[in-house]
């Protein structure tokens, strides 16, 4: 099943306000529809001006507000159709009509002709450019008793086809009259204006300025160096990567602070360590130089103080190097020198180094390697400076009569490089520690006047080639170190 694609605030957006908009368009077109229905009916004014509605036998006193209101006036004709009587602003001047004129003028035919188009709720309607008027006409008699016309005459313009009148002057009594409810409707019209608008803001803010408000504190968080607390957003879209990787990159700035406070104790031991192991020899060194320098010493026993000296200037002499090499391990910019290497025959050639010095001390060492060769891509020289280190710490560590068992083997594409012996137990408090530079007790140390370096070095130099290096007992005298390289 294919998952499915998560959206994206461009995406949410996007989507909101489109909904917005089509909310706030249904709003109006439906509040439309219902003042056209209820508010906005005007066929009683459409009534006042025909001239059969207001017609009356006394034609002066004859209302004509309505007509007035949207530029027309009142005609009285004779029986001969002359003009005898107007009443409101006469835009058009006539003394009489002919039948002709009278026809062309009429209203409902003139409405017919206009060319309007309707969309929705809107109207377009398309002016002439000559200006005429309309008429309606009413036959009466008069008080007096004689036959009379009223012709009721407005702008053509002024008048649409679905008969909606249009008003010159805002302030007449019929606008007024019309338009009472307009301030209602645009009072509802606003309303729904300001509840879309909340309601966009409101989403908006819980999903967009909330995670961002929460995402600045947890950086001002982080500015002020404090890394435990892990952020929650409650979003979704990108936010959800940008809480995972902001929560990612907490973990790796507090764990690159711990190591850093690490590496800042380890500095501060090594120096402190290595003053001490340094302290030590040159002490002995400047004594022993300086009882020969005053005579004190017999000239029979001048070789053996020679060779002390000798002694304690090589110890700090392998105690610098191995310095070196930890210091040129823990660089960056420390580069393995890569090659094809057959691991199997590494070790052996190691342990023929040491041959003689487990035959002095009456100890065991069975070697138990594949048939084949184990080939790998590292760096020989620091690689065997691993074996060598493992395979003679092993051997002057522990008693007479201990047995080593040294074992390689492939498993799950790795190399497991082990060596076991039921010599000499590990202290408890140190075991955690053996890997760290500097470790006391001499159990940690590579030989008897050793540098503390060895198992730190030979760490470093494994964690270099992707692998890493264990320490475990499964009886108090039964102790393993175990090597696990990739194996390709």
């Amino acid at each position: 099943m294919m998952a499915k694609k998560p959206q994206t605030i461009g995406k949410f957006l996007t989507k909101k306000y489109i909904t917005t908009s089509l909310l706030l368009l249904f709003s109006y077109a439906l509040i439309t529809l219902l003042a056209q229905l209820f508010f906005f009916r005007n066929e009683q004014l459409i009534t006042n001006i025909c001239a059969k509605n207001i017609v009356q036998s006394d034609y002066q006193t004859i209302d004509t507000t309505t007509l007035e209101d949207i530029d027309g006036w009142l005609e009285i004709l004779d029986s001969n159709n002359h003009v005898i009587f107007t009443k409101g602003v006469v835009l058009e001047k006539n003394n009489s009509y002919t039948q002709k004129q009278l026809l062309e003028m009429d209203a409902f035919q003139g409405v017919i002709n206009q060319k309007i188009y309707r969309f929705g709720f809107l109207t377009l309607k398309v002016e002439n450019e000559q200006k005429s008027y309309l008429a309606t006409y009413a036959p009466f008699t008069g008080k007096d008793n004689k036959h009379y016309t009223a012709v009721t005459k407005f702008p053509e313009n002024n008048i649409r086809g679905n008969i909606n009148l249009n008003f010159t002057h805002v302030n007449s009594r019929s606008f007024l009259t019309t338009f009472k409810w307009l301030p209602l409707f645009l009072c509802l019209l606003l309303l729904i204006f300001v509840i879309c608008v909340k309601r966009y803001s409101s989403s908006v803010k819980k999903h967009i300025i909330a995670p961002n408000n929460t995402l600045i504190d947890g950086f001002r968080s982080i500015k002020n160096g404090n890394y435990t607390e892990p952020i929650y957003l409650n979003a979704d879209y990108e936010y959800i990567e940008i809480e995972n990787s902001f929560n990612h990159m907490r973990k790796e700035l507090a764990h690159a602070q711990d190591e850093r406070v690490l590496y800042e104790v380890e500095r501060q031991l090594l120096f402190a360590n290595m003053a001490h192991d340094l302290r030590t020899p040159i002490t002995t060194i400047k004594g022993t130089a300086q009882a020969v320098a005053d005579g004190l010493i017999p000239e029979k026993n001048l070789p053996d103080s020679m060779a002390t000296i000798i002694s304690k200037t090589e110890h700090m002499n392998e105690l610098i190097n191995r310095l070196l090499i930890f210091s040129k391990l823990e660089s960056v910019d420390y580069e393995l020198h890569l090659q094809p290497i057959d691991l199997s025959e590494m070790v052996r050639e190691s342990l023929l180094e040491h041959l003689d010095l487990a035959e002095n001390k009456q100890i065991t060492v069975h070697l138990t390697l594949p048939d084949s060769p184990i080939f790998i891509t590292g760096d020989a020289t620091e690689l065997r400076r691993v074996f060598d280190n493992l395979i003679n710490n092993s051997i002057r560590h522990n008693p007479p009569f201990t047995d080593i068992q040294i074992k390689m083997a492939i498993t799950d594409e790795h190399i497991v490089f082990d060596i076991q012996d039921n010599g000499e137990s590990i202290p408890k408090e140190i075991q955690d520690k053996l890997f760290k530079p500097f470790v006391s007790g001499d159990s940690s140390r590579s030989s008897s006047n050793g540098s503390g370096l060895g198992l730190a070095i030979s760490r470093k130099i494994i964690e270099k080639h992707q692998g890493n290096i264990q320490f475990f007992e499964t009886q108090p005298h039964d102790k393993t170190f175990r090597v696990t390289l990739p194996y390709k």
